[in-house]
């Protein structure tokens, strides 16, 4: 009889041992689970009416000239914390000038801007740029930028993540001889800083 009872007192004890010890697998499987959810990349579009990308250039290092330009349209790409994709098309036929240097009412600096000389709006409409990939702790997002249909690989310093409001700004420097953006022919090209920045700030939907 003891014999018995002994082992049905074994058998209860490592019933409970073993009921223990799935309870503490899954309770470290919970965490996983959500760890997979947050890792899900999603896609959200760009407010165009409420993101902007400012301008800015110098002029023989003494003043500069800045103004913006529409965002026509473009995505994100979250996961997690971070950005991990998207593009925006930056629509090169609104540009416009903040300072009021060479400001005229013809907008003679826009105009020229806007002419094969710089940028050639007419037969380059739109300029782009394309997220391949971001990097922790460094605010950098890496991604290529098109410009009078020349593309070359680009960096977004100083980047902020404002994941609770589903926003980003960022500045983005390029050299325009890359592009092409030069006044061929002129000895004024000297004069115009070959530094290109764009300060961006995105808002998602």
């Amino acid at each position: 009889m003891k014999n018995i009872t002994l082992i049905a007192f074994t058998f209860i004890i490592t019933l409970f041992i073993s009921s223990c010890g799935n309870t503490e697998i899954n309770k470290q499987d919970a965490p996983s689970e959500v760890q997979e959810v947050d890792s899900v990349p999603k896609s959200l579009n760009i407010n165009t009416s409420t993101s902007s990308v400012e301008w800015k250039g110098v002029m023989v290092g003494i003043y500069s000239h800045n103004g913006f330009v529409s965002i026509k349209e473009g995505n994100l790409v979250w996961q997690g914390n971070s950005i991990t994709g998207g593009s925006i098309t930056i629509d090169m036929e609104t540009m416009t000038q903040s300072d009021s240097l060479y400001k005229t009412e013809e907008n003679k600096l826009v105009a020229h801007l806007e002419s094969p000389d710089f940028f050639d709006v007419a037969n380059f409409p739109t300029a782009t740029f394309e997220i391949t990939s971001s990097e922790k702790g460094t605010n950098t997002v890496y991604g290529n930028l098109t410009v009078r249909g020349i593309t070359e690989s680009e960096v977004v310093e100083d980047v902020i993540f404002d994941v609770e409001n589903k926003s980003a700004t960022g500045t983005l420097k390029f050299d325009r001889q890359k592009y092409g953006v030069a006044y061929k022919g002129s000895k004024k090209d000297m004069l115009v800083g070959d530094e290109v920045e764009m300060t961006i700030s995105l808002k998602t939907n």
